[in-house]
């Protein structure tokens, strides 16, 4: 996979992200309309951004509209790979010297949870004096890829991807932890 495949679909994540978004807005505003309730603005704007980050999350790593992955040949035959053993990927990356593969394995899986760490506890309370209850957040919804990847033979369903996203998970959780004992600080 070279760069322009990878800008690409990127574009289409976000093509897919918006269009998805656009109803959940829409659905929002009636919701809170009919319920009349008062929702301050700077609210629903980070609602909104998370559930975009969400759709964007699902989008680049289990649905792949765009290329990357979706086939309904691989769908109908059940063409798909089920990594169960932990870190044993992993460990033949490293030994073969296959260091894309490890970088964006590890690196990326982290990465791309991060945002759920961060997000959860700064828009909602419940998460933010507990760490275990964000990582566990994390777990399911990386889980839950990782079950739509096998349902749907969008990549490999593998251990370590829940490993690494639990992990990015913790990391973007302690990166908020740090930003909320700063800013207690400041005040």
């Amino acid at each position: 996979m070279d760069i322009s495949e990878i800008i690409r679909y990127v574009y289409v994540t976000i093509g897919v992200a918006i269009l998805i978004s656009i109803p959940t807005i829409y659905i929002r505003k009636s919701y809170f309309k009919k319920q009349r309730e008062v929702y301050h603005w700077k609210y629903e704007v980070a609602d909104i951004c998370f559930i975009f980050y969400l759709i964007c999350l699902f989008q680049i790593t289990a649905l792949r509209f765009g290329g990357i992955g979706w086939d309904l040949d691989n769908m109908m035959s059940r063409n798909t790979r089920v990594n169960g053993v932990p870190l044993k990927e992993i460990w033949i990356w490293m030994v073969n010297g296959r260091w894309w593969h490890l970088f964006y394995n590890v690196i990326g899986n982290c990465a791309w949870f991060v945002p759920l760490g961060l997000i959860l506890p700064a828009l909602y309370r419940g998460y933010r004096k507990h760490l275990w209850r964000t990582v566990f957040i994390g777990l399911i919804v990386s889980t839950f890829i990782e079950i739509l990847q096998f349902i749907l033979c969008t990549g490999v369903t593998d251990i370590d991807d829940v490993i690494f996203n639990t992990i990015g998970t913790a990391m973007g959780y302690m990166l908020w932890a740090s930003f909320d004992w700063i800013r207690s600080r400041i005040k």
